[in-house]
């Protein structure tokens, strides 16, 4: 072997070991590890509905000031609004590389491919699903994958004026559907109230369904409540336990003990009944407690109090409002995803150890959250207990299911549950044809896809 040969065999096998031995190639675009580094000006939008501008500002600010490289920009749209914008802006082909999504939307922008998966690109998102309530994990997972990290969850809860009750001569609150009707009608009979229980079904409110669900899921011990694993109705039979809750609702409202305007209210002016005391029982979401019971809000300011949802199982549902990415930042690159990854942690996420953001929300505006170790936190506990029981909060929120059904036809098939459990209710039509009606519509909406 000559010597020019030589030379560029050994040239060779030293770069065979330096490129195999020598310092780990750059992480592949999709897996960055969660301490990468941005290496470049990153800016990025972050699309939100309209609630908490000022305070999403300031978290942005600080955020910033944490991560000099990185620009946010803020951008908000109306929550009535916010569904039909965001999907103009996907099918327009202008996302955003930021914004806020939801459990009833996930599967329908999941299958899209208008989100890109978090825990593919953020590994540190694995770890925070493991302290996250099982029903908002569900609520942000699509085919196996996590596609959020939590802002804001809350449940579906059954709240009670205890000044009243204890007027009607109960000193427990209710635990079964039998308990309320017996209840009511005492209440009722004593001239407490003429209509002791209200609810905010009017066909436009989105807690509506849920409160309804929340009923079913109080019912039946375990899942499949509404469908079974293939998404086939199983509920429009005698003795399910949607079957129970239809049956009952028409005798609490014969019997004038659910109040008729329920049909019609809105969440607003369910909150102001219950406050002057029109009303002793009612299902709303959790953050409406905060304010029931604030100070000089009325009479029975710290009064209301809540009660596991009652049933047999005592779940409820539970629902989840989330940070999500697109696949923009994918496309963006490797400083991108990890400039986006950073953003997830801070605002979903842990700040040396702590869920910075998430217990802001939590103390300052009494927003309910997924990440179960906040319930015990002390400013957590001294804040929510201002205006609940923490102990039953959380024991609720382990309790709690995400709704079943979760499809990209999900929505137009809970629309019209709205108008047929409305005509239940009114006597317009038997239970089992309410039920039935709702099944046929969405076996139709089902073979569609």
């Amino acid at each position: 072997m000559n010597r020019k040969l030589q030379v560029t065999t050994i040239l060779f096998i030293v770069a065979l070991v330096v490129s195999g031995c020598g310092a780990p190639a750059t992480q592949p675009a999709t897996q960055p590890p969660a301490t990468q580094a941005v290496t470049k000006p990153v800016t990025m939008d972050f699309v939100i509905w309209s609630y908490g501008v000022e305070t999403i500002n300031d978290n942005i600010k600080n955020f910033q000031n944490l991560n000099p490289g990185i620009t946010i920009t803020l951008k908000d749209y109306s929550w009535l609004d916010y569904h039909d914008t965001m999907v103009g802006l996907f099918a327009a082909n202008n996302p955003p590389y930021l914004l806020y999504g939801s459990d009833h939307w996930l599967n329908e922008w999941a299958a899209a491919g208008w989100l890109a998966p978090l825990d593919k690109y953020c590994p540190n998102v694995i770890e925070y699903s493991k302290e996250v309530a099982p029903y908002a994990l569900q609520g942000m997972t699509y085919n196996g994958e996590v596609y959020g990290v939590s802002y804001y969850a809350d449940t579906l809860d059954f709240i009670y004026n205890d000044a009243l009750l204890q007027k009607g001569g109960f000193t427990t609150a209710p635990a079964t559907l039998d308990d309320v009707y017996t209840q009511a009608k005492e209440l009722k009979a004593k001239g407490v109230n003429q209509y002791p229980i209200i609810m905010a079904w009017s066909q436009k409110e989105g807690a509506f369904p849920e409160a309804w669900t929340s009923l079913v899921f109080a019912q039946q011990e375990g899942g499949n409540a509404l469908f079974d694993a293939d998404l086939n109705p199983v509920f429009n039979t005698e003795g399910s336990a949607a079957f129970k809750v239809m049956e009952w609702l028409r005798k609490v409202y014969t019997e004038g003990l659910l109040d008729p305007a329920s049909l019609s209210m809105a969440e607003i002016d369910q909150v102001k009944s219950m406050q002057a005391g029109a009303h002793t029982f009612t299902i709303a979401p959790q953050y409406n407690m905060a304010e029931l019971n604030k100070p000089a809000s009325g009479d029975f300011a710290g009064k209301f109090k809540i009660a596991l949802m009652p049933g047999p199982s005592h779940a409820t549902v539970g629902y989840v409002r989330f940070y999500a990415m697109t696949p923009k930042v994918v496309d963006a690159g490797p400083d991108y995803i990890a400039a986006a990854c950073k953003f997830m942690d801070y605002f979903g996420g842990k700040t040396n150890g702590d869920y910075t953001v998430v217990k802001r929300w939590a103390v300052e505006n009494g927003l309910g959250f997924a990440q179960l170790p906040l319930f015990d936190d002390a400013s957590v506990i001294a804040a929510f207990g201002k205006w609940g029981d923490v102990p039953t909060i959380k024991k609720q929120a382990t309790l709690a299911r995400a709704k079943e059904g979760l499809t990209p036809w999900y929505g137009s098939w809970d629309i019209f549950a709205r108008a047929e459990i409305q005509k239940g209710i009114l006597g317009q039509q038997s239970s089992l044809d309410t039920l039935n009606n709702m099944a046929a519509k969405w076996v139709e909406l089902k073979a569609a896809q």
